[in-house]
């Protein structure tokens, strides 16, 4: 049996305890390898596609995928598909894909049922799937830490949590705002912190990574050490909520801020925001 995994869309949240009780279950966990795909549509986006792809190639039984939403539907509004059904999204995109296993996109000790189920269906086996979870489970609680950060002129950014994953997406980011002598900031809290803060908002969102890209916005918009900051959004494959969008209109943050696409020309923005910063 071999289950294809994602390295990227939250993979560092949930992936962590589904290894290991993967291989506890002696079921082989195909990492993807390096693949593009000829589409047009944005980097992140092509990554995950590449990945998915490549997985098939490979020939995996399964592929493992998150819900990012946690379970949450949205009852409101039309959010993006890459937000709140990744597997049918995929499904549309790539023929033949794969039987999905979709898992919460974080750990908990709430998963073990699900993974007591998913054990089953690859194994057949109630007492190898047990004795697994017994050995694992020790992984679903999950320990916040922040990322080690430092620099002069910190640059906040918000955006749908997915992209804060991308590291590809975030150095050409980063390496941009380095030349013009500004440092890139990611919110230093755990996502159901930045989620508390955006409910703070009281902008009626219903999604987590929408309550958490607001709690980006709340939290870093206070922060003193913050100088700038940049709002990520794509109305098609990465919006920002638009009650937050709107928010912005009205009641500006109190520090220099700019909001760009998913593939704008880094060096000019990292440039026009050292020029609001007069550095």
């Amino acid at each position: 049996m071999r289950v294809g995994v994602l390295n990227s869309w939250l993979s560092s949240r949930y992936l962590p305890f589904w290894e290991s009780y993967l291989q506890a279950l002696e079921v082989e966990v195909v990492q993807p390898e390096e693949a593009s795909v000829n589409l047009p549509v944005p980097a992140p986006i092509r990554r995950v596609l590449g990945q998915v792809f490549n997985l098939k190639t490979q020939g995996v039984d399964y592929l493992l995928l998150p819900d990012v939403q946690l379970g949450v539907e949205a009852h409101k509004g039309s959010p993006s598909p890459w937000l709140v059904d990744l597997q049918a999204t995929l499904e549309r995109l790539v023929p033949g894909l794969p039987p999905a296993l979709v898992v919460p996109a974080e750990r908990s000790p709430e998963v073990a049922g699900l993974a007591a189920t998913i054990g089953q269906l690859l194994t057949q086996n109630p007492m190898l799937a047990r004795r697994a979870l017994e050995r694992t489970k020790h992984q679903l609680g999950f320990t916040f830490t922040p990322p080690k950060q430092s620099g002069a002129h910190l640059i906040g950014l918000v955006a749908q949590p997915m992209l804060l994953d991308d590291p590809e997406w975030l150095d050409a980011l980063r390496a941009a705002l380095a030349e013009q002598g500004l440092s890139l900031f990611l919110a230093d809290k755990a996502p159901a912190e930045l989620r508390q803060e955006g409910a703070h908002l009281e902008l009626g969102l219903e999604l987590p990574t929408d309550l958490e890209a607001a709690g980006m916005h709340r939290y870093l918009s206070r922060l003193g050490k913050i100088k700038g900051l940049l709002y990520v959004h794509d109305p098609e494959y990465l919006p920002l909520p638009s009650p937050l969008r709107k928010l912005l209109k009205k009641s500006e943050p109190p520090k220099p801020w700019r909001v760009v696409g998913l593939e704008a020309p880094w060096p000019q923005v990292a440039a026009e925001l050292a020029q609001r910063l007069r550095l």
